[in-house]
């Protein structure tokens, strides 16, 4: 299933993939509410309205379960389903449950299983297991191994407790029940999709062993969009497809060549600080005032509520603390795209100090830069190429000089830790010591460029690939010059790239538990479905389910965007050549009967507008969009549009900072850079448009 992606236009060298196995027999099925070029290309599509996928998934978990499609040993020994929980509380049965002794215990993660066998409730393997070692892989002390034990999926028993008798029962049985409010016929009220076609496809994947989804990053940009995720898990646990090769969720492959997965991301830069921009935006550009504006005081005050909570049980960072000074925008286009229309850009810009942007082009962002930094396209310098979804490393060389007074990013930085360390020995300062995510870094700043050359070892661009070649795993050791001949060479180990069953040349941890029987790195040492987070259980998220996405009270078209064919994010977007290939200007696809009511024809321009603001775009009527819909790709720069507006006038979405992705203590949930932080969310709300002179 490919979901929530449109590889047909954004992967356009590797898509044929698909559809050669497509022809070999593979099911291919595509949902996404409009009809795309992956669409086009697949056995079935599904076009679920916007916003309600986890509807759609819960629904062919539901057909799974009723038709007993799923695998019920692979769910005892895999996942969190068998165990216990107490149905006065809706927590899971712990040991500080049973014992005084667990109310003593260090450990609160203890699960317990009904045993068929000794019809007595037993502590489930795999679970108990202290902190992780620093710098080790807690997984190999513990095993998933059931043994003699012969976990329920179903059943409701008694459990003496401090508390006395309480009810107990599994987590499949809440799943059940939950289910139920999503019968296919209950779903396809929901979405728009067929009964007939829900049970269809539930059975086409369960069938398929393994099953996989191959799910891009949309969802993460709706609020709900965590319970399309653990939605999406659902069906592949259930179906035992999870851990098996050529199954599961995948967006990419790491290889396993050598190591150099492991070695690419072990101890990255213990100095590097990295904070999540959505919070930053939250403290410092007034959103909770955007969200009280657009979705009312009751919303933007629960919402505010929880955030100051998780702050003060020390959850996550507090950045208000220290307000804006200077910003430095590198590889980022932050005044294109922020998710609350103008106001981000004039919180920003008129409260910093200082802005500098180092970019290729003039951009928006350049455009309100005090400083430009131009830096040198592709073409115009020495670089390497190297992603974990090819298995080649390519060199880019430079083909003409760099315009102006254009350098490449290495040299513009190598500048800036010159200046940096020059200015720190002119006023004297002493090195600090700095804490990052509990540990001190001593930073002293007389030794930025030393740093940055590895003491004059590394001068340039070609020093820093000829680097990266020599220090690589899985690399061949070869010039930086030879590769500039061959272009391209490939990557140790991976003369095979097919998913195998005995050796695989992708490295993928989860395959390793479901092998080996090892604990995930998850509050229960499972895959985890139920979550009995305090916050969770207020918000009735234990489990995956379906919540309403968000709409603007009196505007009644949910606006869809994408990534587009003819660029990457905003860059080339307002390429002349690429823009011939297009229709030369901004367009935003319209339902011709939506159209047809606002008496808009192909090619007219229309006004886009909601509370937070406007813009013009030229309306572009497609039969391939939903009615009460729009869809329009992203990247277009604001200097593009009537009066430098574009798309983000009306997302006013920058606010809405889900409690749940602010919950902490608890296991696996809490603070972590590029793991758990909230994410920025695009899709949470409703515009309308009209024709306009």
């Amino acid at each position: 299933m490919i979901w929530m992606s449109n590889p047909a236009a954004t992967r356009i060298p590797d898509a044929h993939f698909f559809w050669e196995a497509k022809y070999n027999g593979t099911q291919v099925i595509a949902v996404s509410p409009e009809f795309t070029p992956t669409a086009m290309h697949s056995n079935l599509w599904l076009n679920p309205k916007p916003g309600t996928d986890s509807a759609l998934a819960m629904s062919m978990v539901q057909v799974m379960l009723k038709e007993n499609l799923y695998k019920p040993d692979y769910i005892k020994e895999q996942t969190d389903l068998p165990f216990l929980v107490r149905t006065d509380t809706k927590e899971f049965l712990r040991r500080e449950d049973l014992s005084l002794y667990g109310l003593l215990a260090v450990a609160d993660n203890v699960y317990y299983m009904w045993d068929e066998t000794t019809k007595s409730i037993v502590q489930a393997p795999g679970t108990g297991r202290a902190d992780k070692p620093f710098g080790r892989d807690r997984r190999k002390y513990g095993t998933l191994e059931l043994g003699d034990i012969k976990p329920s999926l179903e059943g409701r028993w008694i459990a003496n407790t401090l508390d006395g008798e309480v009810e107990v029962t599994t987590v499949f049985e809440l799943l059940k029940e939950e289910c139920e409010n999503y019968t296919p016929q209950m779903a396809s009220e929901i979405t728009g999709v067929s009964p007939k076609v829900i049970e269809q496809t539930a059975r086409v994947f369960a069938d398929a062993q393994p099953g996989m989804i191959y799910a891009g990053y949309a969802s993460c940009k709706w609020l709900h969009g965590d319970l399309l995720q653990r939605a999406m898990l659902l069906m592949l646990a259930l179906t035992g497809s999870t851990g098996k090769e050529g199954g599961g969720l995948q967006i990419a492959n790491s290889p396993n060549a050598r190591g150099m997965t492991q070695f690419g991301f072990s101890d990255v830069g213990p100095a590097f600080r990295l904070i999540s921009g959505t919070t930053w935006d939250y403290d410092h550009a007034d959103m909770k005032e955007l969200n009280s504006k657009i979705y009312g005081n009751e919303l933007a005050e629960k919402f505010d509520r929880y955030y100051k909570k998780s702050i003060e049980e020390d959850w996550f960072p507090d950045y208000s603390q220290n307000g804006w000074k200077m910003g430095i925008f590198a590889g980022n286009n932050g005044a294109n795209w922020r998710a609350s229309g103008s106001t981000w850009r004039k919180t920003a810009f008129e409260e910093l100090e200082t802005i500098v942007s180092l970019a290729p082009d003039m951009g928006v962002t350049s455009l309100f830069s005090d400083y430009v930094l131009p830096i040198a396209h592709h073409y115009e310098r020495n670089d390497l190429m190297l992603q974990s979804r090819v298995p080649y490393l390519q060199v880019l060389t430079e083909a003409v000089s760099p315009l102006g007074e254009a350098v490449d990013d290495w040299e513009a930085n190598r500048r800036l830790a010159e200046a940096i360390s020059r200015r720190a020995k002119e006023r004297g300062i002493k090195p600090i010591q700095d804490a990052v995510d509990g540990r001190t870094i001593r930073r002293d700043y007389t030794k930025t460029l030393d740093l940055y050359t590895m003491d004059g070892r590394v001068n340039d661009s070609k020093d820093v690939a000829q680097f990266i070649i020599n220090a690589s795993h899985g690399i061949p050791k070869i010039s930086f010059e030879e590769l500039s001949q061959k272009g391209i060479v490939k990557v140790e180990g991976v003369d095979n790239t097919m998913w195998d069953k005995d050796e695989s040349p992708y490295h993928n941890e989860i395959v390793k538990s479901v092998q080996k029987k090892l604990p995930y790195e998850t509050f229960t040492g499972r895959q985890q479905f139920y979550i009995d987070h305090e916050w969770f259980i207020e918000f009735g998220e234990t489990l995956p389910t379906f919540k309403e996405p968000l709409e603007i009270e009196g505007y009644p078209m949910r606006m869809m965007m994408g990534h587009a064919r003819h660029g990457i994010h905003s860059t080339w977007r307002d390429d002349s050549f690429l823009l011939s290939l297009q229709r030369g200007e901004p367009d935003i696809y319209v339902n011709p009967d939506d159209a047809s009511k606002r008496g808009v024809s192909d090619g007219d321009m229309i006004r886009i507008y909601n509370s937070a603001g406007e813009f013009s775009a030229m309306a572009h009527v497609s039969s391939g969009i939903q009615p009460g819909m729009l869809f329009m790709y992203h990247g277009w720069d604001p200097k593009m549009f009537k009066d430098g507006k574009n798309f983000s006038e009306v997302i006013p979405t920058g606010g809405l900072i889900k409690p749940t992705s602010m919950a902490g203590d608890y296991g696996h949930l809490g603070y972590q850079p590029l793991a758990f932080a909230p994410n920025q969310t695009y899709k949470d709300f409703t515009c309308d448009f009209e024709k306009t002179a």
